[in-house]
């Protein structure tokens, strides 16, 4: 066989199987990390999953705390 055919064909099978991992394991990726920077609608910090940020969300306000307390990033909602 030629050399350039076969350099050819090993390319569109990597590109192939990359493509259907991708479209396989994507969902499973996406919903994992959707789930753990879930927002908590209440006034209090509360832990949201494995990750080490609390996220408070109230009717004016969107706030963002790290693991000691300190917030760290808040977005007004009535802007």
């Amino acid at each position: 066989m030629d050399k350039e055919r076969r350099n050819f064909l090993k390319i569109i099978l990597i590109g192939g199987g990359t493509l259907l991992a991708g479209k396989v394991l994507g969902p499973l990726f996406s919903a994992r990390l959707d789930d753990s920077f879930t927002p908590i609608k209440n006034d209090s910090l509360a832990k949201t999953g494995s990750s080490s940020f609390k996220v408070v969300e109230n009717e004016k306000m969107l706030s963002i705390y790290d693991h000691a307390g300190e917030e760290i990033f808040q977005i007004d909602k009535e802007a």
